[in-house]
């Protein structure tokens, strides 16, 4: 973490500083004007550092705000610019405060560090541009230094090279549910494509739109390994959520509390009698135990409620049920250590308590090369396929994962 004004500085310094950078920034509201500070020491390519954003009340009546979660910034330097983003420390999200007349207040923003050393440009959208230097670390250092940042669900951050290029080429797309290709039994192939996309990116009075995502998820089977190598069935998944993160957490992060809600349709595209569609409306509430960088415990029940059945498959919530349970137990250390690995089930029963189904895959990180990730996945019981929602099946496949949850730092979304 950067400490942006050292201890012992006195007041009027502060308020020096603050008055020349507030010449060329802008007002947070009329009466307030905000501006970020400078770090006084070099930061660490790599490292999650934070950024303090200052706001003065310079009228004689007290103002109410409420912090942007996410702010777009641009980091110029002279071997070109990257676009990154700022992250309102998850405290603070969404809560109002109050600066008295004359005083000011203090949040803390946090970014990914570039590996751009030497002298950077950071430009804020709507508030000031601040220089930073920036040191890149020996391998032996950054091995030694460097700690896991903090911990959130579906998101963006360095754990992947996958998650890499979206942050750094589309800052509101990125991968959604687990990213694969994998060979095995009968339909031999199975891969899965997934994307989440960030609709709002809204001022602080409208923040609770920025909430709000569209994904898109497509599960395929392919008879790749036979003399008619046809797709046996695909799932097309569309869904609109809302993704709040960090609703309950502790201080030191052991422990935290996501929810996610939306509406998801799923079908697979066959057509006539092998055509299988629904709509549903859930609601899915993420718990999980452990700190980054250590072993983490997490269970994500989804519970839903179906408004729209299709034709050929009016009895699927007999096979499907209403709910479903997935835990996961996550080592994801340094990218370039071999202590990286996930094991996840899925569990889900039909209505009525007949029909289980369950599906069991273990990732693991190999930090050589292109840094792949082995799945091995199981399934057995029914409903592999939406094609076979009502038929039981079992299924051995090993394959590549590109991207698998969680990612961190701070998601755009349910990453």
């Amino acid at each position: 973490m950067v400490t942006i004004i050292r201890r012992g500085i006195s007041g009027s310094l502060f308020c020096f500083l603050f008055t020349l950078a507030a010449c060329a920034a802008p007002s947070l509201a009329q009466d307030v004007t905000c501006v970020f500070i400078a770090p006084s020491d070099p930061l660490a390519a790599g490292d999650r550092a934070s950024l303090w954003l200052y706001c003065m009340n310079n009228s004689d009546k007290e103002v109410r705000e409420t912090f942007e979660p996410r702010l777009n910034a641009q980091l110029v330097s002279p071997s070109g610019t990257l676009t990154t983003v700022l992250d309102l420390d998850s405290a603070d999200v969404g809560k109002e405060f109050t600066i008295g007349p004359g005083t000011f207040r203090k949040e803390q923003y946090f970014f990914k560090v570039p590996a751009v050393p030497g002298a950077v440009s950071l430009a804020i959208n709507n508030y000031n541009q601040i220089a930073i230097r920036v040191t890149v670390p020996s391998p032996t250092t950054q091995h030694e230094t460097t700690t896991a940042p903090p911990f959130a669900p579906a998101s963006k951050g360095p754990g992947s090279a996958m998650a890499k290029f979206f942050d750094n080429r589309f800052p509101f797309l990125s991968p959604y549910e687990p990213i694969y290709f994998l060979l095995g039994t009968y339909p031999a192939a199975e891969f899965q494509f997934s994307l989440k996309y960030q609709i709002f990116n809204l001022p602080k009075s409208y923040s609770v739109l920025n909430n709000f995502y569209f994904g898109y998820t497509q599960t395929s089977y392919w008879d790749l390994i036979s003399s008619d190598p046809s797709f046996f069935d695909t799932s097309y998944k569309p869904s609109l959520f809302a993704y709040f993160p960090d609703l309950l957490s502790r201080h030191d992060q052991s422990i935290q509390l996501d929810l996610q809600g939306g509406a998801e349709h799923e079908s697979n595209g066959r057509g006539g009698t092998m055509e299988r569609s629904i709509y549903t409306a859930y609601l899915q509430p993420t718990v999980t135990f452990g700190r980054p960088g250590h072993l983490q415990l997490a269970f994500q029940p989804r519970a839903w409620t179906y408004f729209l059945v299709g034709h050929n498959n009016p009895d699927i919530a007999a096979y499907r049920g209403y709910v479903d349970l997935r835990a996961f137990l996550t080592l994801k250390n340094d990218p370039d250590s071999w202590k990286n690995f996930q094991i996840e089930t899925r569990f889900r029963i039909g209505d009525g308590g007949a029909h289980p189904g369950i599906q069991i895959d273990g990732r693991y990180k190999i930090p050589v090369l292109f840094n792949p990730t082995l799945q091995v996945q199981y399934f057995e019981g029914y409903g592999q396929t939406l094609r076979q929602y009502n038929q039981e099946a079992h299924g051995l496949r090993v394959g590549l994962c590109l991207w698998y949850w969680p990612d961190y730092p701070a998601p755009l979304a349910a990453k």
